[in-house]
C-alpha cells in the first residue's frame, strides 16, 4: 500500500491523465445507455414458470395491447362520430398493426359462427337449443321477444329479427361463464362498459412494448390522432371536447417507467454526491475535500455504469439506486485515509511523509472494500437478473472507486509543507464510554439481542411480483380499465403445442371437464369457446339428427307461433333463412373457416401458428384461493406435455425458491467475507470477532423493522446480504488498527476511530438514504432497511465490539 501511495504522489500528471481518460470513455459509454423496464427481467430466467410466461408473451402477446379508452360524463353512444375519425385514423397509422373497435365490426363475419351456434353450446347446450323449436318452449320465446321490440333500440329490433329464440343469448350466458370475452354490454356498439360511460378500443402496435424508441414515436402519434380526430369530429359533436381519451398497458407502462428510472437515476446519483460533499465540507471545514471526495467517486460512477451498459445492452430499474449506494460506500475510504493524513500531519510529519504512513489504513481500507465487493459480486450467483444487476454494478463500482481513490487522493492533497493540516476529528467520549463501562454494555447488548431477535420473528415478507412493479399513473389507469371491462388479470395459463390442431383441441376439452370435476372453482376457457374439437361437434351433429327436426317443419312452426303472437309473416325472414344451415348435421367448424371469415383477432387470444406447429393456450380463471401444486397435478394429469404459467404461479414459484436463493447468497456472502478477513488476521478467533458486530447488527435491525412494521420484498430482502460486505468494515477497522498498528489500548483506537467510522457510516446513510425518496417501491423499501441495519451494525462495531474484546481480554487475565 505504501508503494501505491508514494508513486501516485510521485507522478501526479500520469495520475491525472489516467483519470481525464477513464471520465471521456465513461461518459461517452453512458450516453449510449438504455433502461429496460420490462417487469420479466427482474424474474429468475432458470424458473420454468417465468420462461413459459415469456413463451406466452411471444406467441399471445396478451401484455402488448394498447388500451385506448373514450370517457365521458354521459352516454359514451353519444360521441360515436369521435371515436370512429379516431379509430379510422389509428388504423392507417405506420406504428399499428390492428385495431379492434367492436366485435361486429366490419371484416368480421360473425355469420360464420352464428350459422353454427348449435356446435358452440356442446351437446348437452344444443338439446336444449333444438327444445325451443318446438312448442311449448317456441311460444314462450316468440312472446319474450315481443317483449322485447317494445323497447325503442334498433339494435334490439335487429337482434330479435335475427334470433328469435333467444340462441345468442344462451350462447352468451355459456361464453360468460367461461369467460370466454371481455365485460362488455352487447345492445351497444363498440366495447362499452356496463354503466355506458366508457368505451375500449384495443390497439396492437407493430413494435414490442420495452422499445423506448418506439413507445416516444407511438404516444406522439397518438397525440397527433387524437388532435385529428376532435377536429373532424367537433363539427357534428360540439361536445366531443369533454371526452377524455387515455391510454392504458404495457407501453405506456413501459414509457413512464423507463422516464422515471432515468429520473430518479440522475436526481439520485447528483443529489447524493452534492450532500455527501456537503456534509464532508461541514465536517472537515475545508472545501478542498469536496475535491478529494467528488474525483473518484463521480469517477467510478461514470465507467461502472458505461462498462455494465455495454456488457448488458440495458440496465432494470434497480439500477437507479446504483450511484446513490456507491458514493455511500465509496466515500468510506477517503473519509478514512484523509483522516489519518491529517492525524499524521498534526505529529508532525510533512505532507510527503503523512502519505506513506496512510499505508496501514489503506489496508484496512482495501479489505473492507473488496469484502463489501465480494457480497455484491455474490448477488451474480442468485437467479434474480435485478440483483445481479444491482452486484455487477455496485461491485464492479467499489473496486474501481477503491483504486482511484489509492490513486487520486495523494495525488490531489496539498503538496505546500507550510499548508495546515487541516481540521482532526477524534471521540475522546467514545473511547473512554466503552473502555470504562464495557461490562454493561456486553450484557445489555446480549439482552437486547434476545429480545429483538424474538421481536424479528414478526417480520413479513411479500414474495410477490407485483411489489417488483414500477408504481406509475399507466399501471394505476391499467388496473382501473381491467376492473371496468373485467378484463382478466393475474389469470394462471395452460400451454400446449403440437403440429396438428386436433390433440389440442382433445386436451382443451380434456382440462375442461378434469377442472369441472376436480377444481370446480376454476374457471377454465380455452379454444374450444370457439373451435369444439371433432369429437365433441360429432357429439352435437348426432343430437341433431336424434331429434328428427328438419328445417322445412322448423320454420313452418316458426311462423305459426310468430302469427299466433301478432308479428307480420316476414319479421323472422333473417332467422328462417339461417334455420337450414342451424340444423345442418353436416356443417363443422375449422380453424381455416373462422380464420377465412376475419375472426382471426379472436381465435389468435387461444391458439397461433408459428413455424408450422400450433400454440394453444387455456386460460383458468380461480374464484377464490386456490393449490398452485394441486392445479399443477391435475393439469399434468390430463397431459403431459401441458404447461402452468401465468403471475399466480410464477408468485408461487418464487417463494418456493426464495429461502434456497437467499441461503445461497447468505452463504456464497458470508464464506467470501471471511476468507478475505482471514487472508488478512490469519487467526479464526479474529475473524469470527470481525463477523459478530454484522450477525449482531442483523438481529437488531430486523427485530427493528418487524416493531416499525416495515413489509419486506425480494429485492429488499436480497439486497440485504450485501450488508455482511458493508457492516463488517466498521468492525475490520476497528480490528486492524487495534492488532496491527501500535497503540495505548482500545481507547485510543476508538478515539482515533471512532469519528472516522461515524462519519463513513453516516456518508453511507445518505447513499442510502436517499432511496427512501425513490418512487419504485423496492427502493424505498431497500432504503428503510438500509438505515436501520447499517445503525445498528455501526452501533454493534464500535460499542458492543471493543466493549467485547476487552471483556474477553479480562475474562482471559484470571485463567492463565
Amino acid at each position: 500500500m505504501e508503494s501505491i501511495l508514494v508513486f501516485a504522489r510521485r507522478h501526479t500528471t500520469l495520475v491525472f491523465g489516467i483519470a481525464i481518460a477513464a471520465g471521456l470513455s465513461g461518459m461517452f459509454l453512458v450516453s449510449r445507455i438504455s433502461f429496460d423496464a420490462n417487469i420479466l427481467r427482474l424474474l429468475p430466467q432458470r424458473s420454468a414458470s417465468v420462461r413459459d410466461f415469456q413463451i406466452f408473451l411471444r406467441d399471445f402477446g396478451s401484455l402488448d395491447h394498447l388500451y385506448v379508452v373514450f370517457n365521458s360524463a354521459g352516454a359514451i353512444g353519444d360521441h360515436g362520430e369521435l371515436v370512429d375519425r379516431y379509430v379510422e385514423a389509428l388504423r392507417h397509422a405506420p406504428e399499428i398493426e390492428s385495431v379492434d373497435a367492436q366485435l361486429f365490426e366490419p371484416g368480421k363475419d360473425w355469420s360464420y359462427l352464428s350459422d353454427r351456434e348449435l356446435y358452440l353450446l356442446g351437446a348437452d347446450g344444443a338439446a336444449a337449443a333444438l327444445a325451443r323449436f318446438r312448442s311449448p318452449q317456441l311460444d314462450g320465446e316468440i312472446a319474450h321477444a315481443r317483449d322485447l321490440l317494445s323497447m325503442p333500440s334498433a339494435q334490439i329490433k335487429a337482434l330479435v329479427q335475427q334470433d328469435p329464440l333467444g340462441l345468442l343469448t344462451m350462447l352468451r350466458d355459456r361464453m360468460g361463464r367461461e369467460k370466454g370475452f371481455m365485460s362488455f354490454d352487447a345492445t351497444q356498439e363498440g366495447y362499452v362498459s356496463p354503466d355506458g360511460r366508457s368505451r375500449l378500443v384495443l390497439v396492437k402496435p407493430k413494435g414490442p412494448p420495452f422499445d423506448t424508441d418506439f413507445c416516444k414515436a407511438l404516444f406522439a402519434r397518438l397525440s397527433a390522432v387524437e388532435a385529428t380526430a376532435r377536429r373532424e369530429a367537433a363539427v357534428e359533436d360540439p361536445d366531443a371536447g369533454a371526452v377524455e381519451i387515455q391510454a392504458a398497458g404495457a407501453y405506456r407502462v413501459s414509457l413512464e417507467a423507463e422516464q422515471l428510472i432515468r429520473r430518479e437515476g440522475i436526481v439520485n446519483s447528483v443529489g447524493s454526491l452534492l450532500l455527501l460533499l456537503l456534509v464532508m465540507f461541514a465536517v472537515f471545514r475545508t472545501p478542498w475535500v469536496m475535491l478529494y471526495g467528488c474525483a473518484p467517486l463521480a469517477l467510478a460512477a461514470v465507467l461502472t455504469l458505461g462498462i455494465n451498459g455495454l456488457i448488458h445492452g440495458s440496465l432494470s430499474p434497480a439500477t437507479s439506486g446504483s450511484a446513490g449506494m456507491l458514493f455511500g460506500l465509496g466515500i468510506d475510504g477517503v473519509v478514512l485515509l484523509y483522516l489519518r493524513y491529517l492525524e499524521e500531519r498534526r505529529t508532525g510529519a510533512s505532507a510527503d511523509e503523512a502519505v506513506r504512513r496512510m499505508g496501514g489504513t489503506a489496508s484496512s481500507v482495501v479489505l473492507a472494500q473488496l469484502t463489501t465487493a465480494a457480497t455484491f459480486f455474490a448477488l451474480l450467483f442468485i437467479d434474480f437478473p435485478t440483483l445481479q444487476d444491482l452486484g455487477s454494478l455496485v461491485g464492479l463500482g467499489i473496486l474501481l472507486c477503491c483504486g482511484l481513490t489509492l490513486l487520486l487522493l495523494p495525488a490531489l492533497l496539498p503538496r505546500r509543507t507550510d499548508a495546515r493540516p487541516g481540521r482532526a476529528l477524534t471521540a475522546a467520549w467514545l473511547g473512554r464510554f466503552v473502555t470504562r463501562a464495557a461490562a454493561p454494555i456486553v450484557w445489555v447488548s446480549a439482552i437486547a439481542t434476545i429480545a429483538l431477535g424474538a421481536a424479528s420473528t414478526r417480520l413479513h415478507l411479500d414474495t410477490s411480483i407485483d411489489k417488483l412493479q414500477a408504481q406509475t399513473r399507466g399501471a394505476v389507469l391499467e388496473k382501473e380499465v381491467a376492473a371496468r371491462f373485467s378484463l382478466p388479470r393475474d389469470v394462471l395459463l395452460v400451454l400446449n403445442e403440437h403440429e396438428d390442431i386436433e390433440p389440442l383441441l382433445e386436451a382443451d376439452a380434456r382440462l375442461v371437464r378434469a377442472l369441472a370435476a376436480e377444481a370446480p372453482s376454476v374457471v377454465a376457457s380455452g379454444i374450444g369457446v370457439l373451435l369444439p374439437s371433432a369429437r365433441e361437434q360429432a357429439r352435437v351433429a348426432q343430437v341433431i339428427r336424434a331429434t328428427g327436426t328438419t328445417s322445412g317443419d322448423a320454420q313452418r312452426d316458426i311462423q305459426a307461433a310468430a302469427a299466433r303472437t301478432g308479428f307480420r309473416p316476414d319479421t323472422f325472414v333473417p332467422f328462417l333463412e339461417r334455420v337450414p344451415r342451424l340444423l345442418d348435421p353436416n356443417e363443422r367448424i375449422s380453424y381455416d373457416g373462422l380464420m377465412t371469415h376475419g375472426l382471426e383477432s379472436i381465435v389468435s387470444r387461444f391458439v397461433v401458428r408459428r413455424d408450422g406447429r400450433y400454440q394453444a393456450v387455456t386460460y383458468l380463471y380461480p374464484q377464490q384461493a386456490v393449490d398452485i401444486d394441486a392445479l399443477r397435478r391435475i393439469v399434468r394429469d390430463v397431459d403431459p406435455r401441458l404447461r402452468l404459467t401465468g403471475l399466480p404461479a410464477i408468485n408461487h414459484e418464487l417463494r418456493q425458491q426464495f429461502f434456497p436463493q437467499f441461503l445461497k447468497g447468505i452463504a456464497i456472502g458470508t464464506v467470501a467475507v471471511a476468507l478475505l478477513i482471514y487472508l488478512v488476521f490469519r487467526t479464526v478467533r479474529h475473524t469470527l470477532l470481525a463477523l459478530l458486530p454484522t450477525a449482531v447488527g442483523f438481529v437488531w435491525s430486523a427485530g427493528v423493522l418487524a416493531l416499525l412494521r416495515v413489509e419486506l420484498d425480494l429485492f429488499s430482502l436480497f439486497a440485504a446480504v450485501t450488508f455482511i460486505g458493508i457492516a463488517v468494515d466498521y468492525g475490520i477497522y476497528v480490528l486492524y488498527r487495534y492488532r496491527f498498528e501500535p497503540s495505548s489500548g482500545m481507547e485510543d483506537v476508538i478515539t482515533k476511530t471512532g469519528a472516522a467510522i461515524i462519519i463513513a457510516c453516516a456518508t453511507a446513510l445518505i447513499g442510502f438514504g436517499t432511496l427512501i425518496n425513490s418512487s419504485y417501491g423496492p427502493l424505498h423499501v431497500f432504503g428503510i432497511v438500509s438505515i436501520v441495519t447499517l445503525t445498528c451494525c455501526l452501533t454493534a462495531s464500535i460499542v458492543f465490539l471493543p466493549a467485547l474484546v476487552l471483556e474477553m481480554e479480562r475474562w482471559s487475565r484470571p485463567a492463565r
